[in-house]
């Protein structure tokens, strides 16, 4: 759907980059939107219910195309901290719409001597239309067959990270 697409494409970033600045902190967040809702879901907390181990890629294409299914998302987005050889620090935004629609942004950003974030640029280097900034977004809204254990797996999952969900009504 057109609407959340060009919602998370007007909003996104700017919340985002207000997140970053109140915790001084760039964590990986995947955000996704129905007809009603935008979800966000912060990754940093999956070791914490997936034994220890992070959000690998594999595990993010199957459970960003599982929660897409279970919420007829229309739209789907995701920011992450990247780093160039010449250590220019930036954050990078990708959105995904249903129809295929993509959009890509890059907000540089600086850090103190602890490593806590103290600025993120409003204005952004790069943005596309048409090449994303992480590939794995690539494979989102790809149905999915999952076999019954990887099924059970992603429900076990998604009913420990449901409570963690941060929903924003978009009415």
């Amino acid at each position: 759907m057109v609407k959340a697409f060009e919602y998370l494409k007007s909003t996104f970033p700017k919340k985002y980059r207000e997140i970053v600045l109140e915790h001084q902190a760039v964590n990986k967040v995947i955000t996704f939107c129905d007809e009603k809702n935008q979800y966000l879901l912060y990754t940093g907390m999956f070791p914490e219910v997936n034994g220890g181990k992070g959000i690998a890629e594999e595990l993010e294409i199957y459970f960003v195309n599982f929660l897409v299914e279970k919420y007829n998302a229309d739209a789907v987005g995701r920011a992450a901290a990247y780093v160039l050889e010449d250590q220019t620090a930036f954050i990078g935004f990708d959105i995904k719409g249903v129809d295929g629609s993509v959009w890509a942004q890059q907000n540089i950003f600086s850090v103190d001597d602890e490593d806590k974030v103290t600025s993120v640029e409003e204005k952004f280097s790069n943005s596309s239309e048409q090449n994303h900034i992480c590939t794995l977004v690539n494979s989102y809204f790809k149905p999915i067959d999952f076999p019954e254990d990887t099924n059970q797996f992603l429900n076990n999952l998604f009913n420990q990270v449901e409570p963690q969900l941060q929903k924003i009504s978009l009415t």
